[in-house]
């Protein structure tokens, strides 16, 4: 099977450095989205702590994708943590979660911008759920290289994510300048998991 994989797959390392550079890079790209309005002259305290008030919907999406990606990528630093060499087909995988990756700071500036309609927090959350189904077949793809036959249990996290995205997406109809809070349902995950396991 290694043998195999060495001729016709891709270094493990060089895939983990390109995941790792992509994650950096859109992590520190998501800066972009505080802005300060244009044209604003500021003289004086109050003047600038109003400019600043009106970062605080910027401010909030920009935490929300921060710590999206960097428990994405945590998650995929322990699951995708194994040396050697990977199949075509899970590289591609990545590749395809890398690209959901990069759209992130793009999808985060959008709700940044216009958070007060449906159509920026939409894209925000399609771009989160392709992100989290993309990297749950990765994880099936390495796991099915690693140990054939071996079924790949549910990933609670990406199930969270995934259900806090489309809420968020429901809520952009009705109340859409709350519809982003949706994503803090995240934080509870781990604390359901170990809810879910006693039961």
């Amino acid at each position: 099977m290694v043998d195999e994989l060495k001729s016709t797959g891709v270094s493990k390392q060089r895939l983990d450095a390109l995941t790792d550079g992509v994650y950096a890079f859109a992590m520190t790209l998501l800066v972009i989205s505080l802005d300060l309005p244009s044209g604003d002259q500021v003289s004086n305290t109050d003047q600038l702590l109003a400019l600043l008030g009106q970062l605080q919907d910027n401010l909030l999406v920009y935490v929300i994708s921060f710590t999206v990606l960097g428990a994405r990528w945590l998650r995929n630093a322990r699951d995708h943590g194994s040396d050697g060499w990977c199949s075509n087909g899970y590289a591609w995988a990545v590749i395809v979660h890398l690209f959901f990756v990069t759209l992130t700071p793009f999808a985060t500036k959008l709700v940044g911008l216009y958070g007060d309609l449906w159509p920026a927090i939409c894209l925000y959350a399609a771009v989160t759920v392709f992100a989290a189904l993309s990297s749950r077949r990765a994880a099936e793809l390495l796991a099915a290289q690693e140990t054939p036959g071996k079924a790949v249990g549910g990933r609670f996290d990406l199930t969270v994510l995934i259900v806090t995205a489309l809420l968020s997406c429901a809520l952009a109809f009705v109340a859409p300048r709350y519809s982003m809070y949706a994503y803090l349902l995240n934080a509870a995950s781990p604390f359901l998991q170990r809810i879910l396991r006693r039961a």
